[in-house]
């Protein structure tokens, strides 16, 4: 798996939580709670112990804890082993490693497709 080159914008630890809307720039660690959207451009990594339930559009999203609600993402989304996804996911990459779980509708779509898919 490439890794990250962006910086970290934020983190938020286990015990935190937040309620609304998340926008960032580059990197931003869950492993505390988040309730509501999340938007970026970049890297969005929800750790072990971390949970996000809403509505999630990043670039890349690499799961360890818990994501509930739909996923868009235009690059890859990567399932570790701790990782459980209950969502509608729309990436053209989908890496699932062992004992990792998705469990709702996945829509392999091209990059350039994303753009035009309904909400």
């Amino acid at each position: 798996m490439k890794k990250s080159q962006g910086t970290l914008n934020g983190f938020l630890d286990q015990g935190c939580s937040i309620r609304g809307d998340v926008v960032f720039a580059d990197l931003l660690r869950v492993h505390g709670h988040v309730n509501g959207t999340i938007s970026s451009e970049h890297e969005l990594l929800v750790g072990e112990g971390g949970i996000v339930e809403g509505e999630v559009a990043v670039g890349r999203l690499v799961v360890a804890g818990t994501v509930r609600g739909t996923v868009r993402v235009k690059e890859r989304v990567v399932i570790h082993g701790t990782g459980k996804v209950f969502a509608e996911v729309f990436a053209p990459t989908l890496v699932v490693d062992e004992g990792g779980v998705l469990e709702g509708p996945v829509h392999m779509t091209r990059p350039d497709k994303l753009a035009a898919t309904p909400s």
